[in-house]
């Protein structure tokens, strides 16, 4: 299968992701009724998510066509949640032009590219050998060790090296969700970095993954997406796919892992909704 310029594996990509981010916020309500998470899916046309105070729409543009009345539509669901005052839609390169024209119309602007990227299952092979002073293992999170994970991955993604209770909840719900897998990685006993693999069908996403501060820089990213790779390989998936912000570790990490850049989403954002 060609990568490039390959529309329906797009779609496959951008409905995983859709798929996955609206079971996610299911099962954080089922936990939080209160957490300020909410979806509103436009049949055929796409879905709008907000977590905590990140607004992003995925899908619209590569189906059926946005109109104006859809898109006043996503903009007053925007304003009706807490915290939150900006809409953002995430856009492939086969988005429908017309709708990148009707957003420029309302004044929505370029905030950022996201890069996605994809790896051939059929033909890899992962190393023989890896090589590390350390003494590391992975495994998948199960029962007790969920919220080891939680905590883990939560950690990682920190700024100020801290964890609360909402935090470590909305992190373990993504253990909940139907096809997700989280990965621990432990040195001398200790959980130090965590990854998530989403399945469906044949498709897998490697997301969510992080490493505690004091212990980056030893390759353990790179572990953690071998060994998804694995899993996902051996349970008959033929592409794995990532997102990554460009130019960043987690890019090189992927492009290092054989992985290919076959499309960058540009983001737009609103103007303040008030």
């Amino acid at each position: 299968m060609v990568l490039v310029n390959n529309k329906e594996l797009a779609r496959k990509i951008e409905y995983i992701k859709r798929r996955g981010t609206k079971d996610y916020i299911e099962k954080q309500l089922e936990r939080n009724p209160f957490a300020n998470s909410a979806c509103l899916s436009l049949e055929g046309k796409g879905d709008f998510f907000c977590t905590g105070s990140v607004t992003f729409g995925v899908g619209f543009g590569m189906e059926d066509s946005l109109v104006k009345r859809d898109v006043e539509l996503i903009e007053k669901f925007i304003r009706n949640q807490r915290g939150i005052s900006h809409a953002r839609f995430e856009l492939t390169p086969f988005c429908d032009p017309l709708l990148t024209a009707m957003l420029q119309e309302r004044h929505y602007t370029f905030e950022r590219f996201l890069a996605v990227w994809v790896l051939e299952l059929e033909s890899w092979e992962a190393e023989e050998s890896r090589q590390t002073t350390n003494a590391w293992t992975i495994q998948k999170a199960a029962g007790e060790e969920c919220d080891e994970w939680a905590w883990t991955v939560a950690l990682g993604i920190s700024k100020d090296q801290t964890v609360g209770e909402e935090t470590m909840e909305a992190a373990r719900a993504f253990l909940e969700v139907p096809g997700n897998t989280g990965f621990l990685l432990k040195q001398d006993g200790k959980s130090v970095a965590g990854g998530t693999l989403a399945i469906d069908g044949q498709l897998a996403e490697l997301f969510l993954a992080s490493t505690v501060a004091e212990y980056r820089g030893k390759g353990y990213q790179n572990r953690l997406i071998e060994e998804r790779l694995r899993h996902a390989k051996a349970r008959g998936c033929r592409h794995a796919t990532a997102t990554t912000e460009p130019n960043t570790v987690s890019a090189r990490n992927m492009e290092n892992n054989g992985f290919r850049l076959i499309y960058n989403k540009a983001v737009l954002k609103s103007q303040a909704l008030l």
